[in-house]
């Protein structure tokens, strides 16, 4: 065994993963930009029948004008909806008994893959399973199996930064897609 950490995860941790994984990962980038795309095509569906009901008229142009401020401020506010939302989804996990995370894990990491030890399950996974690895500078590292799973570990789970580094360099070793936040 090359490493072996005591992992304790919040509220808050489980909550920052799904932010970043929503707004910053790549998989949640998709997303974001495909709902941009499908609210700016129905807005401009609905802008272009009041224009062509209208004729063209400069009194069409200005009935569209309500519907393009109210394309700009969904576009500007689209991250900060989404955010408001996976936050009343999370507060609604919660309230059923059903996160979607253990609290308390032990994870071991050996030459060929890992191992996530929770009071309920052993999962085994080998690197070669990992789609990527997120880093957030000195807070917590992100170990994607893929774009539903992963597993958290936290800087607080860290004995030193020297340990830090020495995982970051064995992972570095045994992943091959990294992505480095700050």
């Amino acid at each position: 065994m090359y490493f072996k950490f005591n992992v304790n995860l919040t509220d808050k941790d489980y909550l920052d993963y799904n932010t970043f994984w929503l707004l910053k990962s790549p998989y949640g980038k998709k997303q974001i930009i495909s709902y941009r795309i499908i609210i700016a095509v129905l807005f401009g569906i609905v802008c272009l029948a009041s224009l062509f009901g209208g004729g063209f008229s400069a009194d069409a142009f200005v009935r569209i004008i309500p519907y393009v401020i109210i394309l700009i401020l969904i576009q500007i506010f689209l991250n900060t909806f989404f955010s408001w939302t996976l936050k009343g989804q999370l507060n609604s996990l919660k309230k059923k008994g059903k996160m979607g995370f253990s609290p308390v894990c032990e994870m071991e990491f050996y030459e060929e893959g890992f191992i996530e030890i929770t009071p309920d399950n052993t999962t085994r996974q080998k690197y070669s399973a990992v789609e990527r690895v997120s880093i957030i500078t000195d807070k917590i590292i992100y170990i994607h199996v893929n774009n539903v799973m992963s597993y958290l570990l936290p800087l607080s789970c860290f004995n030193s930064k020297q340990q830090y580094d020495d995982f970051l360099a064995f992972l570095k070793t045994k992943c091959g897609n990294i992505d480095i936040y700050s």
